[in-house]
């Protein structure tokens, strides 16, 4: 008798201790400033580390497209063109001079700003990188973009739309579309700090895109 009993409240343990575990671990996995934060994982490409949402790696043994054949390389835009800037010396053409110089609005006004790249040759585009200003002081004076809504080639659809976070680490966006002529981006939504300010400025210090020739 007291054997059955002894295994019954280890059965008991057990059951209980495997619920208690699963809350464990989902408590574990989503506490507060973890870095990086739960759902996405930090990459490295080519040396230079991005974060992005963890993949679904469901499909696995779906067959890879011939974009996955060719070299992944850093595309450089030919131009662009924004709905505004602050001036000159904050146009659009620093988001890809690989500096820290930014590219702000000319307003504390930032939803609905546009900003368009221009490709000289048809691209697939696997991902682009998105890089809020990294200078503390910058980006704490900032107004900073909280959705981000991306269209090619004169479509009015958004075909990807990009939650961002709150900081200035590099973000990773999925692409994975043919781009012939353009790229552009729209904030659809920014963070409500420095919304007051009058001096303050919607900035972006950086876009990177990867993609392959199409033509090649």
């Amino acid at each position: 008798m007291t054997k059955k009993l002894f295994t019954g409240m280890i059965a008991i343990f057990i059951f209980v201790l495997g619920y208690v575990s699963e809350d464990f671990v989902a408590l574990y996995e989503t506490r507060p400033n973890q870095y990086p934060p739960y759902g996405k994982e930090v990459v490295d490409v080519n040396g230079t580390k991005f974060m992005r949402d963890i993949k679904d790696e469901t499909n696995e043994n779906e067959e890879e497209p011939f974009e996955d054949f060719l070299p992944l390389e850093k595309k450089y835009p030919s131009g662009c063109d924004s709905t505004s800037s602050r001036s000159e010396e904050y146009s659009c053409t620093n988001l890809f001079d690989n500096l820290e110089t930014v590219w702000q609005s000319s307003s504390n006004i930032c939803q609905e700003e546009t900003i368009t790249f221009t490709f000289k040759e048809p691209i697939f585009l696997e991902f682009m990188v998105f890089q809020n200003p990294e200078s503390t002081t910058v980006f704490e004076e900032s107004i900073i973009v909280a959705t981000l809504g991306i269209t090619s080639d004169n479509e009015s659809k958004y075909f990807v739309s990009k939650e961002l976070e709150y900081d200035n680490t590099s973000q990773w966006i999925d692409i994975n579309s043919e781009i012939l002529y353009d790229l552009t981006l729209k904030i659809v939504r920014n963070y409500p700090q420095n919304i007051d300010n009058q001096e303050s400025r919607c900035a972006i210090q950086e876009v990177i895109f990867y993609g392959r020739d199409l033509n090649k």
